[in-house]
């Protein structure tokens, strides 16, 4: 009798757009140690900060959504308690997973963003949603690396995702007709789409990046496309005509976001200058740098620099592909070299333009780029151990610096 062998393992590697291609993107060191070595962060800062206004938004929506259901007022904006309900409740749950507020101002920041993002944008945003939280997969062909470093058997990957929200946007609608959302999805549009289409929302806990002199512009601009085009072929969806980012960052600036969108206007780096003549313009030009807090601007300004609109069609989501199968081909060297027996600084790329993802990366402490690039501003010059933080003795060092 003849036996059949057994084949081999077929994996099929599987890559988030966000944990996994913009998070190598960031830096692929910190990629390599926190996503796939799973080490924990000592401060999770703007884990803790993506994950409660997800959260926060989500539940709002939820909220609203049953009272609609019912013939009741739903729209914020609602009363204190309501609000703190809502914040406990998901600070309850990250608490469960691990996840708490580095410190009483990243909590108190939170809160503020959070209040401003139901209170303001969710009059706006809430009647357009379909779905909430609708999650995405699909496969595409594994790039090929050099044969030097191949270390798996596999021609396809798959690409998941979770979009934060659907909404089916009735350009027609005279309800809609003032909505800013909407306005700003139109304005986006170089023609008028078919009947029935789909826009999809991506919430981003970050301020509106500049429009020159960094990434992070077109790597998010990326990411929705790919999500669109993961969207439109799954069987209940409509044509997805548009996509829409909200820098959720940019409902509450802190002080140091009001200097840094300041010096973006001066320098004409950012594409949502004030108008002139306008309250936003008067008050970025007379507020001095001095005072401890900074002014809140006008919610017409900050709304509008929280929404990037993009149309997405046929040759965006392409060149978003393409350019997302160039990162997991470099992903997918690095782990080569990797499992071939090169050293982890060795094997994988390393990014220290970005001195936010630094500061917050433990590898800093023996990474030679960052070193290289921020040491003399931070004192690190030179490798040592991480820091550590204990709620009796508060932050310290180890003694073998």
């Amino acid at each position: 009798m003849k036996l059949s062998v057994r084949p081999k393992v077929y994996s099929l590697p599987s890559y988030s757009l966000t944990g996994d291609l913009l998070g190598y993107l960031r830096c692929g060191l910190q990629y390599r140690y926190t996503r796939i070595g799973k080490l924990p962060s000592s401060r999770p800062v703007q884990l803790w900060f993506g994950e409660f206004i997800h959260g926060v938004l989500e539940e709002a929506f939820r909220r609203y959504q049953e009272r609609f259901k019912k013939g009741e007022h739903a729209l914020p904006p609602w009363a204190a308690d309501e609000l703190n309900s809502i914040f406990e409740l998901i600070k309850k749950r990250l608490s469960a997973r691990g996840l708490v507020p580095w410190d009483d101002d990243l909590e108190r920041l939170g809160d503020l963003r959070a209040t401003a993002a139901i209170q303001e944008m969710g009059p706006h945003l809430f009647p357009l949603i379909h779905r909430a939280e609708v999650r995405l997969y699909g496969a595409r062909a594994l790039p090929s690396i050099d044969k030097s470093w191949e270390f798996r058997e596999a021609d396809r990957y798959e690409m998941v995702g979770v979009i934060d929200v659907v909404t089916h946007v009735e350009l027609q609608d005279p309800k809609h007709q003032d909505n800013p959302i909407v306005r700003a999805v139109l304005a986006s549009l170089p023609k008028m789409p078919v009947e029935n289409f789909e826009v999809i929302i991506d919430y981003k806990g970050m301020r509106r990046p500049p429009v020159s002199g960094g990434s992070y512009w077109a790597q998010y601009a990326w990411q929705l496309q790919t999500y669109g085009e993961l969207r439109r072929r799954q069987p209940d969806a409509l044509p997805v005509a548009a996509g829409v980012l909200v820098y959720l960052n940019e409902l509450y600036p802190t002080k140091t976001d009001f200097e840094t969108i300041r010096r973006e206007v001066k320098r004409g780096k950012t594409d949502i200058p004030p108008k002139l003549g306008s309250e936003a313009e008067a008050i970025l030009k007379s507020w001095p740098s001095k005072e401890k807090e900074a002014p809140l601007l006008p919610f017409d300004y900050r709304l509008q620099r929280s929404l990037r609109a993009l149309p997405i069609n046929d040759e965006s989501i392409a060149d978003a592909l393409n350019a997302f199968d160039e990162v997991v081909k470099r992903i997918e060297t690095c782990k080569g070299k990797e499992a071939k027996g090169l050293p982890v600084m060795d094997a994988w790329e390393r990014n220290a333009s970005d001195e936010n993802t630094c500061t917050v990366c433990d590898s800093r402490t023996y990474c030679p780029d960052f070193q290289k690039t921020f040491g003399r501003k931070t004192g690190e010059t030179h490798p040592k151990l991480p820091g550590f933080k204990s709620k009796e003795e508060g932050w310290g060092h180890s003694s073998r610096d």
